[in-house]
């Protein structure tokens, strides 16, 4: 049995039928519970519908950073839709498939001029994640320690939020969990190791296959296999030999195969290592 902890059978551009077809190639493979994740309130209303019409789905709801530019200047008509919005995912967290609060964080990529817009719902949402006692799935580029920094002063690796959660199991013995995805991570492995005794888990996908993904499948090797996850990314980052293709929860094979041999484990000891850290995390 597989986990993918991070895809998007809500995909925007999916017509019905192609999400239909999907879905049927989903329950073909060995994937067995995945999560289907919001970047938008609308994308967040399909991850509901979609969990509700399939027994292995379940939803993340939350405003990605690439949102953050509709709440430009942070005042007016702007923050009322902020606080709207905000209140429209806390209602849609309530759904009793909804598992997480995500995707959300911080994108700098492109060199935005949002980043006080993206600041600021980044930690609305962590401190509804917190109001609501949910995990948390986490999306960083180009900006590894501000993400840290933001996470640390809102509280989501606070004591009291650690006591919220059962302990996970580790190679030294039961340690806190904070239920923070670090989602299809790309920082070090340094940074994973102190996100890592924070509470957080890492989530790796596509860029393990990678001819240059070193970075991802060193964490992949450095990180016990105990804090982490498998995920897709679906549609995006399709791993080897299938990059190029839109991606699918079922090359999530592709994936715990490589994490398999960098951890010197068999396919299906790290398969059901994996499901079972997806499971514990998500509450599932």
């Amino acid at each position: 049995m597989l986990f993918d902890a991070h895809t998007h059978l809500n995909f925007e551009k999916y017509t019905d039928e192609e999400r239909r077809s999907l879905a049927s190639e989903i329950e073909q493979s060995e994937v067995a519970c995945l999560i289907d994740v919001a970047d938008c309130i609308d994308s967040a209303k399909q991850a509901l519908a979609d969990a509700d019409d399939y027994s292995w789905c379940y939803a993340a709801v939350g405003i990605h950073p690439d949102h953050a530019a509709d709440y430009k200047g942070l005042g007016g008509d702007a923050l009322r839709r902020l606080d709207a919005d905000i209140d429209a995912i806390r209602q849609l967290a309530a759904h009793p498939r909804a598992v997480a609060i995500g995707e959300i964080g911080l994108d700098y990529y492109y060199g935005t001029d949002d980043r006080e817009e993206q600041q600021e719902l980044f930690r609305r949402q962590i401190r509804l994640a917190n109001e609501l006692h949910m995990p948390i799935m986490i999306h960083s580029r180009d900006a590894h320690q501000l993400t840290m920094d933001i996470l640390k002063e809102e509280g989501a690796f606070s004591d009291e939020r650690k006591s919220w959660f059962p302990k996970r199991p580790g190679p030294g013995g039961e340690t806190a969990d904070a239920r923070v995805q670090m989602h299809c991570y790309s920082g070090s492995a340094e940074l994973a190791e102190e996100y890592i005794k924070l509470g957080a888990t890492i989530s790796l996908g596509g860029p393990i296959t990678f001819k240059n993904g070193k970075k991802a499948a060193e964490v992949a090797r450095q990180i016990p296999i105990e804090y982490l996850l498998s995920e897709t990314d679906a549609p995006y980052m399709a791993p080897e030999p299938l990059r190029g293709r839109p991606n699918k929860s079922p090359y999530i094979e592709h994936i715990v195969r490589r994490m398999a041999i960098l951890k010197g484990l068999s396919y299906d000891e790290a398969s059901a290592i994996l499901f079972e850290n997806g499971k514990r995390f998500f509450n599932i």
